[in-house]
């Protein structure tokens, strides 16, 4: 290494770094989350049949990247889901954009929908429009959503969410509706879940994030 004189220029320059540092070390924020649910409902499908515990982490890149990775498990009647998905997120004017990609892996007899899929989504004042296509593994077809997200102004922290999903391969579309409320410092929710063809499912769960 070449050495200089410490001059008011090198002093300055290791000012800079010194404040830099911090932002550097931040680049990238965590979040968590655990719940216990007294169903597993995905898609309008049960995959539990007693209570499963469940759990995430994601990874964001700051300070306005847009990129998210992570990964999400739950327990299953005879095993375990673990997913890892990554997404991209920006804007449009005034609506968001998410480009993503999302790998399922099951054990037990649930092991043959192991499989990607490739989604994108766009969201505004509330609305969320996706479409899903497996993309590698046992996933093949196409799966499209609207989600919806409103807080009730009348009772503060109460949330209603509205899920309506088509399934291309079975030609089956699902429906939820789901309240959310804080109690105690958990999200407490409870959500109404319907498969066309198949009877309803609700679903009561808690989950605490930090």
């Amino acid at each position: 290494m070449k050495h200089t004189t410490i001059t008011l220029l090198t002093l300055t320059a290791a000012a800079s770094f010194a404040q830099s540092a911090p932002a550097a070390a931040s680049a990238f924020t965590t979040t968590g989350n655990v719940a216990l649910t007294s169903n597993y409902v995905f898609r309008g499908i049960s995959y539990n049949n007693h209570v499963a515990i469940q759990g995430g982490f994601d990874l964001t890149k700051t300070p306005v990247s847009g990129l998210t990775a992570g990964v999400w498990g739950s327990s299953l009647s005879d095993g375990t889901e673990i997913d890892l998905y990554a997404n991209y997120g920006f804007k449009i004017g005034a609506v968001d954009v998410s480009v993503g990609y999302i790998d399922y892996t099951y054990t037990a007899s649930s092991a043959n929908a192991t499989g990607g899929e490739a989604n994108i989504s766009a969201t505004y004042a509330g609305l969320t429009l996706k479409a899903s296509r497996g993309v590698t593994g046992a996933l093949s077809d196409y799966y499209y959503e609207a989600n919806y997200s409103y807080d009730i102004p009348a009772v503060k922290g109460l949330n209603l969410g509205l899920h309506y999903g088509s399934d291309k391969a079975s030609s089956k579309y699902d429906y939820a509706l789901a309240l959310t409320y804080p109690v105690l410092g958990f999200d407490a929710s409870v959500a109404y879940n319907k498969l066309e063809g198949a009877g309803s499912i609700t679903a009561f769960t808690v989950k605490k994030s930090f």
